[in-house]
């Protein structure tokens, strides 16, 4: 029998703030969730998404994030309504790379050098999950609300007047956390992509920023990307970066070229000089800080969870 250890608030209902009371509650602690929003109204949403570490610092961390992420990712793969796949991958290089941090968290990890299409040079093989949003979302949701979290839809203006039934404050806002709580090292990284209907099995990467291209298949579509433009607020989708992801992709695989579109998408991924996971004592109260995680929350998850559990227990 779990113990019950207090009484947490989570503020965000994007997958960080989910993974987070999720893995609250299974630690002994009641946890309420207060977000403005939730799926499929957020952030979250709209990512690809894929395991792999894109625009998150510092790698020491992430990589040990990241790592334990691909396992539970792995092991949930298992379960048909969680929406994940694990997936054969390939990722595109124009010159020869050393060893990723991450070869040893992924399986099947090689190196190919031959037939590489367009002018790449040097490819890395492996297997890694691919989470559909909406589903996994849904399904982390209803994981939450099973082990017996509540959801309040609220805003909140700033860490300082909360209930005094709340022992801990774990915010997980994302981008808001500049605003609220005055964080000047968050930034908006825009990222559109296109969702269109093919039957390519495998997904193919070229994740250098001036290049980036991601070919991301699904259940029922494809998400074609992408782009990574700091400090870009915008949420309308644009005739050029369309144009701009199709043109790359199609450098990889040329029957894109002409692929059927059925949706453009575009979101912020929350930018920051390094994630922030610490705790301090505000009003003599822990709070504890889950974010800026770039583009990265879905690798980073369960990791940076689990890394809350234990300040929470602290």
């Amino acid at each position: 029998m779990v113990v019950n250890k207090g009484h947490c608030l989570v503020i965000g209902g994007g997958v960080s703030g989910l993974s987070t009371g999720i893995r609250l509650l299974e630690n002994g602690w009641i946890v309420d969730l207060w977000s403005s929003k939730f799926s499929p109204n957020t952030t979250s949403d709209i990512a690809a998404a894929l395991w792999y570490p894109f625009l998150s610092a510092p790698v020491e961390k992430t990589n040990l994030w990241g790592s334990n992420t691909y396992d539970v990712l792995k092991e949930f793969s298992t379960i048909p309504d969680a929406g994940i796949s694990m997936t054969q991958t390939y990722e595109y290089f124009r010159e020869i790379q050393s060893d990723p941090l991450w070869k040893d968290s992924v399986d099947k990890f090689e190196r190919l050098t031959d037939n590489l299409p367009s002018d790449y040079v040097e490819c890395f093989s492996f297997i890694t999950p691919i989470i559909e949003m909406p589903v996994y979302l849904k399904w982390l949701t209803k994981k939450y609300s099973d082990l017996g979290g509540s959801f309040e839809e609220k805003t909140i203006s700033d860490f300082l007047e909360f209930p005094s039934k709340f022992d801990i404050i774990v915010n997980c806002t994302g981008l808001e956390a500049g605003e609220l709580i005055g964080d000047k090292e968050v930034y908006p990284i825009r990222g559109q992509v296109l969702r269109v209907k093919t039957d390519i099995s495998e997904m193919h990467l070229d994740q250098q920023i001036p290049t980036l291209a991601y070919i991301v298949p699904r259940s029922n579509d494809m998400i074609l990307g992408g782009v990574a433009q700091q400090d870009n607020w915008s949420l309308s989708p644009t005739g050029k970066d369309s144009k701009f992801i199709l043109k790359k992709c199609s450098q990889i695989i040329p029957e894109l070229k002409d692929v059927e579109i059925i949706e453009e998408l575009v979101g912020l991924r929350p930018g920051r000089t390094s994630v922030r996971l610490e705790k301090e004592i505000v009003s003599g109260r822990a709070l504890i800080h889950n974010y800026g995680h770039g583009g990265s929350g879905v690798t980073l998850s369960w990791g940076c969870a689990d890394d809350v559990v234990e300040l929470a227990n602290g």
